[in-house]
C-alpha cells in the first residue's frame, strides 16, 4: 500500500464480524446515519491527512470507509 491510510481490503473484517445488517428497500425521504468508532489518533491523523490535500475531512472519511467496506 502506498499510503499509511491506505487499508488492504480485509482490514476491518474482523471489527465487522458482529454487525448485523438489514436491508430493506429505501425511501428518499428517509436519511441514514452509520456509526462507527473509530479511535482520536485515527480521527487526528485523518484531520491532518484532509488538511495536507487540502480536503474535507467528512469526504476523506466517507472515502476510507468506501474502501473499507
Amino acid at each position: 500500500m502506498s499510503d499509511l491510510h491506505d487499508h488492504e481490503p480485509g482490514a476491518f473484517d474482523a471489527y465487522l464480524s458482529d454487525a448485523e445488517v438489514h436491508v430493506e428497500a429505501g425511501n428518499p425521504d428517509i436519511e441514514v446515519t452509520v456509526t462507527v468508532p473509530v479511535a482520536s489518533k485515527t480521527l487526528t491523523a485523518l484531520a491532518e491527512r484532509a488538511q495536507r490535500e487540502g480536503r474535507n475531512v467528512e469526504a476523506l472519511i466517507a472515502d476510507a470507509l468506501r474502501s473499507a467496506a
